[in-house]
């Protein structure tokens, strides 16, 4: 085998070492992960209770009754 190969791949495999920071970094994203999904599995279950197409319909239904001064003598 070629030596200068061998000493390259050393070289390679000393630089290549996430240790603890990259874990870290990894556990981080990971657990962001997490609460964002959680996050947003609790506003769809909300918004799948809400009946939102009665709501919207009552709030723009105009309003039928006799006012004060619209009332003919």
């Amino acid at each position: 085998m070629n030596l200068s190969a061998l000493q390259l791949a050393d070289s390679v495999n000393d630089l290549a070492t996430p240790g603890l920071l990259g874990f870290t970094v990894i556990a981080l994203i990971g657990g962001a992960l997490f609460l964002l999904m959680r996050s947003m599995r609790r506003h769809l279950e909300a918004a799948r209770s809400h009946d939102f197409g009665t709501a919207e319909a009552s709030a723009t239904e105009p309003n039928t009754s006799d006012k004060p001064g619209d009332q003919a003598d």
